[in-house]
């Protein structure tokens, strides 16, 4: 029986945040058999001259005009185009990541990351001179952290590991700075694109902060600012069991979230249990933590969440220091000194540890021996 193709135009016209009390990103696209192109456009804004900026923008750097006619020739293809994306709506900044999957430069399956970064009062796009002070000097510290912090630790872990030079691909949350590789410079061993992202308090130095900036405008630089109001936001993001950033939550199931962004090597033992790191860029630095010491880890929970490159509400690794968090949450609820023995056997640095409980969720921030953060946990209590 002939496979019967259908052509289906998908406006969802559900928004997930607003650029302000009308703007909504729309979901618009092409679905044949079970090949599909999906991209973003914006509605509701009250410069209609503006929108149709954003829009004609989005369609070109999304890939979409493109995308859209290359699915039509793929319709006999082993592997079907597949094209879909993922927003932030920032107050009044637009960040969009597409990621197309199959014949899409020619018959040979691969994956393509395109990316749009747009400022919704203008229209223009974003570039690093609207988020760095100087630019270039941000492009080349990046590149060194990359060459000699990042890439030793992950070159055995992927297919290809060239990591500079920078690709033009990028994306920008209130957390941080996500780069897009192309599959011949940066792919894993479970064959995707590849991607490596950096917080804020990593580039503290080089970003531009202060009233009307991008950064002001997206959060970032609440993330990087430790004040009185840091405490509550603090408590909230802990007791969502969900750090931002970080696309897992406590409670939630390792095996999906293994499925959903892969192992990036076997499973480690520590004192109380496993910990895991996925090949995601988006967990560069954070381990999941489970109780399970059997091979059965894969029907566990997450029990808890490691992360060694933070910003969050001002806490950053490597850069906030004891008496610094303390002046803002308070005294702990308990400190346990690590030493060397301990430290080797959770696999972290000897120090100290504070805790903080509340509710459902205990938040433990540990601190070398001068004193300094160098990794945060959130676990069920």
């Amino acid at each position: 029986m002939m496979k019967r193709f259908f052509v289906c135009f998908l406006v969802c016209m559900l928004a997930l945040t607003s650029a302000c009390a009308e703007t909504t990103v729309t979901r618009q696209g092409l679905m044949l058999g079970e090949g599909y192109v999906y991209y973003p456009q914006v509605e509701g804004m009250e410069d209609a001259t503006v929108q149709e900026k954003v829009n004609a923008a989005l369609r070109t750097s999304t890939g979409a005009e493109t995308l859209l006619t290359r699915l039509a020739l793929t319709m006999q293809s082993a592997a079907p185009l597949q094209v879909d994306f993922t927003h932030q709506l920032m107050g009044d900044v637009l960040s969009v990541t597409v990621l197309a999957t199959g014949p899409v430069e020619n018959d040979r399956a691969t994956q393509v990351w395109y990316t749009a970064n747009i400022d919704l009062t203008t229209g223009e796009a974003i570039t690093f001179e609207d988020i760095f002070v100087d630019a270039e000097a941000a492009r080349l510290a990046l590149e060194e952290q990359l060459e000699w912090g990042i890439a030793p630790l992950l070159s055995a872990h992927l297919r290809n590991s060239q990591l500079t030079p920078l690709p033009e691909t990028f994306g920008i949350s209130e957390m941080g700075l996500t780069l897009y590789y192309p599959m011949e410079q940066l792919s894993t061993l479970s064959d995707r694109a590849g991607t490596v992202s950096f917080r804020w308090a990593e580039m503290l130095e080089y970003l531009k902060l202060g009233e009307g900036t991008i950064l002001h405008r997206i959060g970032a630089e609440r993330m990087v600012t430790l004040d009185e109001s840091s405490a509550e936001a603090i408590r909230t993001a802990v007791e969502s069991g969900q750090l931002p950033g970080i696309p897992v939550k406590l409670g939630g199931s390792v095996q999906e979230a293994v499925d959903a962004y892969r192992l990036l090597m076997d499973p480690d033992l520590y004192e109380n249990g496993r910990m895991m790191q996925l090949e995601d860029g988006a967990f560069r630095g954070v381990y999941l933590l489970t109780d399970s010491l059997t091979d059965s880890w894969e029907q566990s929970v997450i029990q808890g969440i490691r992360v060694d490159q933070v910003n969050l509400y001002g806490l950053m690794t490597d850069v906030t220091t004891q008496a610094e968090w303390r002046s803002v949450l308070g005294e702990p609820d308990a400190t346990v000194e690590v030493d060397d023995v301990k430290a080797e056997s959770n696999r972290i640095l000897p120090g100290y540890s504070d805790y903080y409980n509340y509710d459902g969720v205990q938040l433990r921030l540990h601190a070398n021996d001068d004193g300094d953060l160098v990794s945060l946990f959130i676990s069920i209590r």
